[in-house]
């Protein structure tokens, strides 16, 4: 595993583990609810969107991370991804993690 591998898997762990933070916790049922609107899933759950947000590409982590996941520019980039990535996401496919910063 790469330097930045490790670096972008910590953040994404924490962010995860996160239980306490509101913004956090309001940011999950964000994911929850993209994976519904867009017909990922019928009534995605927790596991469901701990999925998505581990499928999302390094450079929406960066950004979501700064600005917040529901900012209006990372709202964007999130729904491009989920556009581009419809069937493999509603069939649970492991993707590759895109690193581009």
């Amino acid at each position: 595993m790469s330097y930045k591998h490790n670096d972008l898997l910590a953040m994404r762990q924490s962010y995860w583990g996160d239980e306490h933070s509101e913004r956090v916790k309001n940011e999950k049922q964000y994911f929850q609810q993209i994976l519904n609107e867009c017909h990922i899933f019928t009534e995605a759950n927790l596991e469901d969107a701990k999925y998505f947000f581990f499928s999302l590409p390094s450079i929406i982590i960066v950004k979501g991370y700064a600005l917040g996941f529901t900012h209006s520019l990372v709202k964007n980039m999130i729904l491009d991804f989920v556009t581009a990535h419809k069937v493999e996401l509603s069939q649970r496919q492991i993707m590759k993690i895109k690193f581009r910063i």
